[in-house]
């Protein structure tokens, strides 16, 4: 009798476990509709990830609809803007719209959309918890990994006028960097320098030279003079994530010829 009870038992866990496993192949088969897809495919984190889909309304392709994404634990959901009525025939010309959904850090996701009935305001659900997955795109970097994009526009509030232009190639294997200071001389005029810095670990860079450039004026394009680089002193950026991952604080030191180095605590600008 007990053999029995202990063979039941072990029936009933199979049962609840082939369920579980059966449940979970439902929701990891589910894939986007035909004439829908996420672009770019194989998307990392350096990517800018879209939806692109058929156009449910039947316009123009490629117009600027308004649209809302939200995102809540890993939970993609993309509500179309403009009305669509559900009872029209599909469309002919399959006119498409791209919904811009940012960089998203790697890992596992899940995307819904839905828009409502023009008629009767009903909601439309397009697809719903689609799961997909975003790579690490610093897994085909050469280290240092660089742990942040520091692309955008930097400053030191307490310096109006002045700061820095950062583009970072989080696509190149080595986080390639190029940045410019604009800033002012000693009489008042303004001045712009470049660098171009390497990292030397996921959050500092090497100091690099501090080029000016200049050529004479010309009426002509291109110039018939090239451009000419001089340089002005060196700098180095320093974003201290290791001990602050994405707060700081960020300092940018520059040296120009003749001077001591000065140290500028520099942040995201924010209007």
């Amino acid at each position: 009798m007990k053999a029995n009870m202990n063979m039941k038992k072990l029936f009933k866990r199979l049962i609840l476990a082939a369920a579980s496993s059966a449940s979970m192949c439902a929701v990891f088969a589910q894939v986007l509709p035909p004439e829908h897809a996420l672009l770019p495919a194989g998307a990392t984190s350096a990517d800018t990830l879209k939806l692109s889909m058929s156009d449910p309304a039947c316009t123009r392709p490629n117009k600027a609809d308004p649209y809302r994404v939200t995102m809540v634990s890993n939970n993609i959901t993309v509500e179309l803007g403009e009305k669509i009525n559900t009872s029209s025939p599909p469309c002919a010309s399959k006119a498409r719209e791209e919904f811009d959904l940012g960089k998203l850090p790697a890992g596992d996701y899940t995307i819904t959309a839905f828009g409502f009935d023009i008629v009767t305001s009903a909601k439309k659900t397009y697809f719903e918890n689609v799961p997909f997955s975003i790579a690490d795109a610093r897994a085909v970097k050469q280290k240092p990994w660089v742990a942040f994009d520091y692309t955008g526009q930097w400053w030191d509030p307490r310096d109006s006028g002045s700061g820095l232009f950062i583009w970072q190639d989080a696509r190149d294997p080595n986080d390639a960097l190029l940045a410019a200071w604009f800033t002012y001389s000693a009489d008042g005029k303004a001045k712009w320098y470049v660098f171009q810095p390497k990292f030397n670990t996921a959050y500092s860079t090497l100091t690099a030279d501090l080029l000016e450039t200049s050529r004479p004026p010309s009426a002509t394009v291109p110039p018939p003079n090239p451009t000419s680089n001089a340089i002005a002193g060196s700098a180095t950026l320093n974003f201290n994530d290791l001990l602050r991952p994405g707060i700081g604080p960020y300092t940018f030191t520059v040296t120009l010829k003749g001077q001591a180095p000065k140290v500028i605590n520099i942040q995201r600008f924010k209007p």
